[in-house]
């Protein structure tokens, strides 16, 4: 597998080796073994999966006092995904780094705790899995509206379907950090 570091600390994306021939193909999706050193002490508890019609926003998400990591991978479609620092002592905190990221690739995203995530569908029919490291924790979560523009991000769409709670996230300049 290829691994590609980003600015973000602990936060990169994974090329399985795909094996292909005339039946179809295989790659190994997730090996403790292999992955240790891109998780580091980071467990897996929970594989999560949402599936999003086309034109649909989910995000920003993160827990502040419980951060999770997490290992994202997009079973079909493809999404405009990015993730954003949040942890207020990283050099990189409030940066972002954005992925077009097609199920085709079979690429994964590992984000480190304390970095959020949110992506957009360009299709329907997004499948994406994703595993987590703690269980979540209501009172640990938090949002952040999609297009602050302190964030700086150029999403793809101007009006997308997102859900009411995300419709209600926060602001940056709204979020008190030193409480994290």
């Amino acid at each position: 597998m290829i691994i590609k570091n980003y600015q973000i600390k602990g936060l990169c994306k994974i090329s399985p080796k795909i094996y292909t021939d005339n039946r179809g193909y295989f790659f190994e999706s997730y090996d403790i073994k292999k992955y240790e050193s891109i998780t580091k002490k980071n467990k897996f508890v929970l594989d999560c999966h949402s599936y999003s019609k086309k034109n649909v926003l989910r995000g920003f998400h993160f827990q502040y006092k419980n951060p999770q990591a997490q290992l994202i991978y997009l079973v079909s479609g493809s999404i405009f995904l990015v993730v954003v620092d949040f942890r207020p002592n990283s050099k990189t905190f409030l940066q972002n780094q954005c992925f077009k990221l097609n199920a085709k690739k079979h690429e994964q995203i590992f984000t480190p705790p304390g970095v959020g995530s949110g992506f957009y569908s360009y299709e329907s029919g997004i499948h994406l899995i994703y595993k987590i490291s703690k269980f979540y924790k209501k009172n640990c979560e938090m949002g952040v509206i999609w297009n602050d523009k302190k964030l700086g991000i150029k999403w793809p769409c101007k009006k997308p379907i997102m859900s009411d709670k995300d419709k209600k996230n926060y602001f940056v300049n709204k979020i008190n950090f030193d409480n994290f």
